[in-house]
């Protein structure tokens, strides 16, 4: 099949491009061309920016794809962009949207595909809503062939998942520098995390497939682990390098975090705040091959050892260390 992912260098649309390949799918890029080391080799690279439609649409002039993956569609007007994209010049759209979107506060503790969809506290999951609203009503409207994918918490060899962050090395140079480490709440609410390679055999196992047009899928594995657990198991990662470490967490409300820095409270009381379990059967059922094969203690050991290797890699953010200890100045205060 010819596919084209909308991105296809991040977080996880690069294991679902390996993925894919490895499947022998004809497989193109759209992006910007700005890491072209990212680039599996086979792929064949389209250079435009997807925010300028002119500059897209001269790329894509005399392409049609069999399906078409956009991992970086946030806003509604990028889906609108989209449509007029590839409304009949792809078989299949397969739109990343998010978990977060899913009704807050929680009704039920276990979330499947037919949850409803609302998010009062944060902005990023009340826009992918409204990007869901669009392409649904293509769909139903047009027959424009819509499949959603809702991720939750997906992470690559890299990422080292925390309450406050995951793409560099801050929570986990805190944790080697024995300084505190925040974890909202007790620490007991559940968490679904999933590693990209496996998130990338349940995408993959959608592309193409005749049963997912008009429908909507959870692609998460199957741990939920508490808080807690999370960042003691990187504890346990990183003291494979630094034996002498010593957990050093501090609980805090995610309403008094939410005070102090409303934008880490829009992500934990409209996200990581409540206790999260997801129904994968829908998946399962399509795509009987999806599993959760790297279990987060192996994911994040992954992970660790990948920074470890080069301490370039070990980029902290200092804007997050600041407001981190801003959070824990007020808290000790």
């Amino acid at each position: 099949m010819k596919v084209l992912c909308i991105g296809g260098t991040g977080n996880l649309s690069l294991d679902c491009s390996l993925e894919l390949l490895k499947r022998g799918h004809e497989l193109y890029h759209l992006n910007r061309g700005g890491r072209p080391e990212r680039v599996p080799e086979g792929v064949r690279s389209l250079k435009a920016d997807i925010r300028d439609f002119e500059e897209a649409s001269a790329a894509l002039r005399g392409l049609e794809f069999d399906a078409v993956l956009d991992f970086i569609a946030y806003q509604p007007d990028h889906v609108r962009a989209d449509i007029k994209l590839f409304e009949g010049r792809c078989g299949q759209f397969i739109f990343i949207s998010s978990a977060s979107a899913y009704k807050k506060p929680m009704s039920d503790y276990l979330v499947t595909e037919s949850t409803p969809l609302a998010n009062p506290f944060w902005d990023y999951a009340r826009d992918k809503i409204a990007c869901e609203d669009i392409l649904w009503a293509a769909w139903r409207k047009r027959g424009f062939p819509l499949t959603v994918i809702r991720p939750s918490h997906t992470y690559s060899v890299g990422w080292l998942p925390s309450a406050f962050g995951s793409q560099d090395f801050t929570v986990a140079q805190r944790m080697l520098d024995d300084k505190p480490v925040i974890v909202h709440g007790d620490g007991q609410s559940l968490w679904t995390i999933t590693h990209s390679r496996d998130f990338a055999v349940g995408l993959a196992g959608l592309v193409g497939h005749p049963q997912a047009l008009g429908e909507a899928f959870n692609i998460v594995g199957d741990e939920a682990l508490s808080w807690e657990r999370i960042h003691l198991l990187s504890y346990r990662a990183l003291a494979a390098f630094a034996p002498d470490i010593q957990p050093r967490i501090v609980h805090m409300p995610s309403d008094y975090i939410a005070g102090i820095d409303p934008d880490f409270g829009q992500r934990l009381l409209g996200d990581k705040a409540w206790s999260v379990c997801f129904d994968n059967r829908k998946t399962k059922r399509l795509v009987p091959e999806f599993r959760t094969s790297i279990p987060f203690h192996e994911g994040v050991r992954l992970s660790v050892e990948w920074y470890m290797a080069d301490p370039a890699r070990r980029i902290v953010n200092s804007a997050l260390n600041d407001r981190l200890e801003r959070l824990l100045r007020a808290w000790q205060a």
